[in-house]
């Protein structure tokens, strides 16, 4: 297992891991497929990575077994905490293709991720997760995190109800 920073070149290989774990994770939760595609779109079009990737506040973390993606990491820094004065790093994404989970590799992209926070100052290492995940708030809890409160993601059909994890990281 190799965990690295991604990059520009790494881009196709990100969008398609991307959007293949979202959609096995996630898909069946949209009850509208074009607002599924929009959200797909926002987050994993070639552009929005592009732009991801160069930008000096988002660190992106690739995990591969020979060569081949097997998850990835987004980190957002210096993103004030919800319902707080404080900031840190958000991490937005921590997606594992199924056949890699419960082999470590989560919780070294989260190591490595909040690793990297620390070295950028964050106070806090934030997320948000969806309060059905028990399996995701049971794997953020044993990585130190704990509840901060509840958050909602709103699209115009549905409301999506989320937790707000933190962790004190300095």
């Amino acid at each position: 297992m190799d965990i690295r920073q991604a990059e520009i070149a790494d881009l196709e290989r990100l969008q398609k891991v991307g959007m293949d774990t979202f959609r096995h994770y996630f898909a069946a939760l949209w009850q509208n497929a074009a607002e599924l595609q929009q959200f797909l779109d926002n987050d994993f079009s070639e552009e929005a990575l592009q732009q991801g990737l160069i930008d000096p506040e988002q660190h992106w973390l690739l995990a591969t077994e020979e060569e081949t993606p097997t998850g990835f990491a987004k980190v957002h820094y210096n993103q004030p905490l919800p319902d707080s004065q404080a900031q840190g790093a958000m991490l937005c994404k921590l997606y594992l293709q199924p056949a890699a989970k419960s082999r470590g590799l989560g919780t070294a992209l989260f190591a490595r991720a909040e690793q990297q926070a620390v070295v950028r100052q964050q106070a806090w290492l934030w997320l948000t997760v969806l309060k059905s995940n028990t399996a995701a708030i049971g794997f953020y809890k044993r990585q130190g995190m704990s509840i901060h409160g509840p958050i909602d993601y709103v699209t115009p059909t549905q409301t999506t109800e989320l937790w707000v994890m933190k962790k004190n990281i300095l």
